[in-house]
This record gives C-alpha cells, sequence and structure tokens, in this order.
C-alpha cells in the first residue's frame, strides 16, 4: 500500500498506464524533440500527493527505455493530467526512483 507522499511498490503496467501513456506521447515528442514508433509501459510506481503521480517505465524499442512522471490531478481539481518530467536513455535494469 503506498505511503501519502512517498512512492508505492513497482507495479506491471496494465491496461490503464498503458492508457495513460498514449495520453501523454504528443507532450513527451513536444518536449523531447523526438519521435516513438514503439511506445510500451512496462511497470510503473505511483505517488500520492493532492492527487496522483505515476513514474512509469516506459519500452521505447531497441533495449532504450524512458521514464516518465506524470501528474493526475484529483477529479474535483477540475484539471487535465499531465506529464511533469521525463528521463531518457534508460535501460531496463534501471530502478524507477522519484525525479
Amino acid at each position: 500500500m503506498p505511503v501519502v507522499g512517498g512512492l508505492g511498490d513497482v507495479q506491471p503496467a496494465d491496461g490503464e498506464v498503458q492508457s495513460i501513456c498514449d495520453q501523454m506521447k504528443k507532450q513527451l515528442e513536444e518536449k523531447t524533440g523526438r519521435s516513438f514508433n514503439i511506445f510500451n509501459a512496462v511497470e510503473y510506481k505511483t505517488q500520492t500527493v493532492a492527487g496522483t503521480n505515476y513514474f512509469i517505465k516506459v519500452f521505447v524499442g531497441s533495449e532504450q527505455y524512458i521514464h516518465l512522471r506524470v501528474y493526475q490531478p484529483l477529479p474535483s481539481a477540475d484539471q487535465e493530467m499531465s506529464l511533469t518530467d521525463v528521463q531518457l536513455d534508460k535501460t531496463k535494469a534501471d530502478e524507477i526512483k522519484y525525479f
């Protein structure tokens, strides 16, 4: 069970997390100036704040991975989900950590 403010345990990515990644792909490509033909969520951790931060490991092809941080506000906030940070040039073995 996640601790408020701390990162939860690593979980295998599911359809919901892949959907979050799919929604963030355009923002990521604009932010990095790169395009990604392969974009598969692998695993993730969450952080409960005033909403939820998702820290997601994404496979982008050729043994390359990236880590996304996506903020999903509480429904009552009436705000959109957003890509708040990204780490490029990760490997399969790199642990998801707070960034």
